[in-house]
């Protein structure tokens, strides 16, 4: 499962080259789901070589061509820009990529970034300028205007071919964020239950507004501090307040992934890989701990009992809810 993410860059990078008529070879990949670090970085080598960095980063202009696919739901509920790249970098988190982004320095309309491998190994020029042009156009897609890509410094990168060392750091600046129209905070506003798993009631005002503000940014990262500052409150009343209802921010946060989870599982074809990242979970096996010391049963058990019974099916539950099961362990032991 590593291996995801690069595999759906990839796929976003052929999508641009196409729209651009270069020619690739196909792709071995499998269902785009893994692929072939040494075919990602021969290909993407290849078109540095051949056709020069801007061919690579105008994978930019494809994304909202992907809007549709599972992992983009990350970002919809994103506010801000870093709240785009707090879910770019939970994502990387949760499949466990070896080739990583981290924030090296920020400001209010800039944000500077650093391309490295987990394991210490090389990462190629055509890899960095891939990931650079993707996190480019997520935060476009996002809403960011006027944005500007720089690489060590400068916002051109001449011939020849730009080296590892050209490539590895860059920073995005924007004069403005406008989210996308379509973020689900509102939305979700409406869909805050009444209890949440453990029979809590979300009825205080206070609970209710950051119930829905997590689950519209379920990967968002605030401090308590500022949780309190956005709501003209102390940290100290936030938390009386809180207490006051039967909560405090961590139940929050627990909670409402849970409530996302059991959503996804319940009412959509998700795939299970992906519905603990899309309810903001850090990894797999900590959605899967998680969700069953909530719930009780797995996801996988979950999503079999939340789907319509038929009355005269029952002879063959048992053994299905077993392979349902049984794929579930698979997939985790494969994270």
């Amino acid at each position: 499962m590593e291996d995801f993410a690069s595999a759906l860059v990839l796929a976003m990078v052929r999508r641009s080259l196409s729209r651009q008529s270069i020619a690739v070879p196909s792709s071995t990949a499998v269902g785009e789901r893994t692929i072939s670090p040494a075919e990602k970085r021969t290909l993407l080598d290849g078109v540095l070589d051949a056709h020069g960095p801007e061919a690579i980063l105008r994978v930019a202009d494809v994304v909202p061509e992907f809007s549709d696919h599972p992992v983009a739901g990350v970002f919809a509920g994103c506010q801000g820009p870093y709240d785009v790249i707090a879910s770019w970098l939970a994502i990387e988190r949760y499949f466990h990529s070896r080739h990583r982004t981290r924030v090296v320095d920020r400001d209010p309309h800039r944000i500077g970034m650093e391309h490295f491998d987990t394991r210490g190994s090389p990462i190629s020029a055509g890899e960095n300028l891939a990931v650079a042009g993707l996190i480019l156009g997520i935060l476009r897609w996002c809403g960011a205007r006027d944005t500007v890509l720089r690489f060590d410094g400068t916002s051109t990168l001449a011939d020849p071919p730009p080296t590892v060392e050209q490539t590895h750091r860059w920073s995005i600046s924007w004069k403005v964020f406008e989210p996308l129209a379509f973020a689900p905070l509102e939305q979700d506003a409406n869909l805050i239950p009444a209890v949440d798993f453990s029979g809590r009631a979300i009825s205080d005002p206070l609970v209710a507004r950051l119930f829905a503000e997590q689950l519209g940014a379920p990967h968002a990262r605030r401090a308590a501090a500022d949780v309190a500052s956005a709501k003209g409150l102390s940290l100290r009343t936030l938390q009386r307040r809180l207490a006051g209802a039967g909560w405090s921010l961590g139940d929050i946060v627990a909670s409402a992934r849970v409530h996302s989870a059991t959503r996804l599982l319940a009412t959509t074809g998700t795939p299970l890989a992906l519905v603990g990242l899309l309810a903001g979970y850090s990894d797999q096996p900590h959605f899967q701990r998680a969700f069953r010391a909530a719930v009780g049963p797995t996801p996988a058990e979950y999503r079999k009992l939340a789907r319509p019974h038929d009355p005269l099916d029952f002879g063959r539950e048992a053994s299905s809810l077993d392979e349902a099961t049984a794929a579930e362990k698979s997939t985790s032991a494969a994270v």
